[in-house]
């Protein structure tokens, strides 16, 4: 296995915990974190003693820059710290800043497009909207009634593990095959043309699907003591002015294993850029 020399570029907790496990694959240097025995900080690209091989971007944004300790560097002073053909990887890059690297001769692509990053970050979101329901409720999520919006991969983590903890569980899925996925997993199910109906009847909706799913005429059938948590990508699937309206607590909760679990998600993150290294040779 080549030893690589890998240089991380701005992120938050999670990326701290990435540099360290992605020490085991070589020389790493850090912009935007302090140094541990495993990882050189660095406080600007310029500092950076040799060229790496390998460029490690955060969760990005728009525009041509990364925001690293509140400062924005452009992706042109890092390409300087790279070797020719280097590897750039980042999460959520957008077109352009892909067009950017691949200009510049260096190969780029998205760890967090990969499937395997997604599914495993399953995990911890759930295990973020669990820790959600036991700190803003006053009641036990043993024995509560909770309903899931939506039956993809998080959904699915969410359903299983609420339902370990003693929770009744229920998905609100569109697809025939998502409900009768459910059913072989002991839940029951119902079609979206029902929520309104039925919406009533639960302690905790947690909602996963990028569509307004829980409007002003479902919530208003709602009990006033539920919690709602959702998880889908902005804008969420909840009309948090209804609900606001209503007296009805909904939690838009972004960005889950940052916040709640940095340690696994740096790992995670980590574990993507090795297949993606070992993948390339």
């Amino acid at each position: 296995m080549n030893e690589k020399t890998i240089l991380c570029a701005g992120g938050d907790l999670r990326f701290s915990y990435m540099c360290r496990s992605l020490s085991r694959r070589g020389r790493i240097y850090a912009l935007g974190h302090d140094s541990i025995s495993e990882v050189t900080a660095l406080s600007s690209p310029e500092d950076m003693p040799c060229a790496a091989d390998v460029l490690v971007l955060p969760m990005m944004s728009g525009g041509l820059n990364v925001s690293i300790s509140g400062k924005e560097v452009s992706f042109a002073r890092l390409t300087r710290c790279l070797e020719q053909g280097a590897l750039v990887l980042g999460g959520r890059l957008s077109p352009e800043q892909k067009a950017y690297f691949e200009s510049g001769g260096f190969a780029c692509e998205d760890y967090f497009s990969r499937e395997s990053l997604v599914v495993k970050n399953c995990l911890p979101t759930a295990e973020g909207a669990l820790q959600i329901a036991l700190n803003e409720t006053a009641d036990t999520v043993f024995d509560s009634k909770v309903l899931v919006l939506g039956f993809g991969r998080t959904a699915k983590c969410c359903a299983r593990l609420f339902n370990s903890a003693g929770a009744h569980c229920t998905v609100c899925a569109r697809r025939p095959e998502a409900r009768a996925d459910a059913f072989t997993q002991g839940f029951d199910s119902f079609h979206p043309v029902r929520l309104a109906a039925r919406a009533g009847a639960f302690d905790i909706i947690i909602n996963t699907v990028p569509a307004l799913m829980l409007t002003d005429n479902v919530l208003t059938s709602v009990q006033k003591s539920a919690l709602i948590i959702d998880l889908a990508s902005a804008p969420g699937g909840t009309d948090f002015s209804s609900a606001k309206r209503l007296g009805i607590k909904a939690v838009h909760a972004l960005a889950l294993p940052a916040k709640t679990a940095p340690a696994a998600a740096g790992r995670l993150i980590a574990e993507t850029i090795e297949e993606i290294l070992d993948e390339r040779g």
